[in-house]
């Protein structure tokens, strides 16, 4: 049987998005669509990028100040750094803002339905289809990276609060973006699977932008999808109180029977996305991709909540370990070990940065930052603010750029609400925290920017997060590397290149000749070798 035409450019399409493109990227909340929340880009950030910004975004066009939202993250296309922020008009008008990397200019702003509950969802890119996807309020939408058109647009049933995003790129012609509706109180939130493919009669009878499938999970706040080789991974937030929450998988092509369930092991829910890891060869004790979520416990200390390892395939319950509350995403270090930022200021808990081992059948916590880094400066017994490091907390996503063993963190404010952008961004060196209990070496806090910190993203050599004066970027200018301007880096972009078309002085340097031929092929490429060499055995 001969293939379908659309099946055929779906492959095509698939194959021009090399690894490079998504080494330059930050695609979703935690990185990618598994949440990973990590960079293995070797042209990745050090601890010196913290020294002073490329740029600062805290205005439009027409000099209007922009509040971007505290704790949502960036997502960085080859070509631009995409966030959500608000003017003040007549009343708060929300947009996505689409901003140059190279430049930090405002290339576009689409107007978005406001977030509701103060939600600090995140956006994701869709480069399959050129495309960013925002979920705020009861609105799912799609924008055009290049110009910021409005694709399209889908009514959701309840509001999407915390909720970021999960967009597919390896379903060749049944792709979608996942995301879940919020209900706190009469249970009747959905995962909601939508259509981003173009319509095909026999192979994919679904207009983009239109729901496919749906699920009832029950009680959901902050429950963004995790995605990885066809299967969906997402929690729910039980009955608080009442029922523990639960981690469910789902098959995104067949739809919406739970391949299978788990229920804590604990009377706690979860509030945040599932972390999907296929182990390395580094990391060859473990067999087979697993799972890792945090809980979220509303009282007790910096243990009373719990994070858990799961088999991948079959929902096996392999540990779990007390961990502090948490509405972020645990993080796999390059060596195995488990980052976790989590806790508040009061409520019985603190924020803090947490770092576990994983013996594969039980885990143990190794360090804890509020208490490794304290000093009892009253005598009283108490861990009190200004006697430990503040880092990390619940509502904050880390960053790992993992060829430098440089964990990104920011420091969520003390006085005021979780939402609030972080006060301070460190530069954590993962080798210099400890392999056993005890402090960390001295040196583990690399380098220390004052005024933002909040859910760093990193493109390639340059990292992005939100102070209170605004967006901020660190690290050298990227290439111009979108000769095409179709708001993608790909291989159209190397054919125009070769073909004397398009905007062709990648290196930015006045002149057009080889340097911007190899420049544009080394982002192309990059991490090649590494991708290859990681499948070895």
């Amino acid at each position: 049987m001969t293939a379908p035409r659309s099946l055929l450019i779906a492959l095509g399409v698939a194959a021009c998005l090399s690894p490079g493109v998504f080494a330059q990227s930050w695609t979703h909340f935690a990185g990618d669509a598994s949440r990973s929340s990590i960079n293995t880009n070797s042209f990745a950030p050090g601890a010196g990028v913290l020294a002073a910004p490329l740029w600062t975004v805290s205005q439009d066009s027409l000099g209007r100040e922009i509040t971007f939202v505290g704790q949502s993250t960036p997502v960085v296309s080859p070509s631009h750094v995409l966030a959500i922020g608000s003017i003040q008009l007549a009343a708060k008008q929300f947009s996505l803002y689409a901003i140059d990397r190279r430049t930090g200019a405002i290339a576009w702003a689409a107007p978005i339905t406001s977030p509701t509950f103060d939600s600090w969802a995140s956006p994701a890119l869709d480069l399959e289809h050129n495309a960013a996807i925002v979920a705020t309020g009861t609105t799912l939408a799609s924008f055009d990276l290049a110009t910021g058109t409005l694709k399209w647009s889908l009514a959701l049933a309840a509001p999407v609060v915390n909720a970021s995003p999960a967009v597919t790129t390896d379903l060749l012609m049944r792709d979608r973006v996942l995301i879940t509706e919020y209900d706190g109180f009469a249970g009747n939130a959905r995962l909601v699977c939508v259509n981003i493919d173009p319509f095909d009669a026999a192979f994919n009878p679904h207009q983009p932008g239109t729901i496919v499938w749906t699920f009832p999970l029950g009680f959901a706040s902050g429950d963004t999808v995790a995605y990885n080789q066809g299967r969906a991974y997402v929690g729910t937030m039980g009955d608080p109180g009442y029922a523990p929450g639960s981690i469910l998988c789902f098959d995104v092509v067949a739809g919406p029977t739970p391949l299978w369930s788990f229920d804590n092991v604990i009377n706690e829910g979860f509030f945040s996305a599932p972390a999907v890891h296929q182990p390395t060869a580094r990391q060859s004790g473990d067999h087979g991709a697993f799972v890792l979520a945090a809980s979220y416990a509303f009282t007790g200390g910096r243990e009373s909540a719990n994070l858990v390892k799961l088999d991948a395939r079959t929902g096996e319950l392999r540990w779990s370990v007390p961990c502090n509350r948490t509405g972020a995403t645990p993080i796999v270090l390059p060596d195995g070990r488990i980052a976790l930022s989590g806790g508040l200021k009061g409520y019985g808990t603190l924020p803090t940065l947490q770092l576990f081992a994983d013996h594969q059948t039980w885990s143990e916590r190794l360090w804890d930052s509020a208490l490794n880094t304290w000093t009892d400066a009253n005598h009283n017994g108490q861990i009190d603010l200004g006697e430990f490091t503040v880092m990390g907390g619940w509502t904050h996503q880390p960053a790992l750029a993992s060829k430098k063993n440089i964990l990104f963190i920011g420091a969520t404010p003390t006085g005021g609400g979780s939402y609030s952008p972080c006060t301070d961004l460190y530069a954590i060196d993962i080798t210099k925290l400890p392999t056993g209990v005890g402090n960390a070496q001295p040196g583990f806090i690399a380098a220390q920017r004052t005024g933002v910190g909040s859910a760093p993203a990193i493109g390639a050599g340059s990292l992005y997060s939100i102070g209170a004066s605004g967006l901020q970027a660190f690290g050298p200018a990227p290439a111009h590397t979108d000769v095409n301007a179709d708001g993608v880096t790909d291989i159209e972009d190397l054919y125009w290149w070769e073909q004397g078309r398009g905007d062709r002085d990648v290196n930015r340097d006045d002149a057009i000749n080889s340097l911007d031929h190899d420049e544009l092929l080394r982002v192309l490429r990059a991490d090649e070798l590494d991708d290859m060499a990681s499948h070895r055995p």
